[in-house]
């Protein structure tokens, strides 16, 4: 029988209850969690971790959600680690940013987990 390997997602956000549910739904459903509460140590992480997937808000101290993803996509380090946004920024301009700077997808708070769910198993081939 062969072993499955779980898949790591690194989720950088900044509210607590959030992440906590975040990380509930995607433990159940067989994902190994880390999280970063804000922008410089999620940069940290995901160079130290090396997630398949990130999470990311763009509300965030430290730097915010953009600065998080045009470091991660300027570094050879974490450049194809997909990054999928949760945010509750609803102007189009964030949206319009995020896409341009690497970002596979932008999900709006409040999320249906169905549908997040579907994105991460879609980006992760799962």
């Amino acid at each position: 029988m062969q072993e499955r390997i779980l898949k790591k997602i690194l989720i950088v956000e900044d509210e607590k209850e959030l992440v906590l549910g975040l990380a509930t739904l995607l433990k159940a459903k067989g994902y190994l969690i880390v999280v970063a509460y804000d922008s410089l140590f999620g940069i940290s992480l995901a160079h130290k971790e090396k997630p398949d997937l990130i999470i990311l808000d763009l509300g965030l101290p430290a730097g915010g959600g953009l600065y998080v993803l045009e470091s991660l996509k300027n570094s050879v380090e974490t450049v194809d680690i997909p990054v999928l946004i949760l945010t509750a920024q609803q102007d189009g301009d964030s949206e319009e940013k995020a896409k341009r700077g690497g970002a596979l997808a932008y999900l709006h708070k409040p999320f249906d987990p169905e549908s997040l769910l579907s994105k991460i198993n879609e980006v992760l081939s799962v």
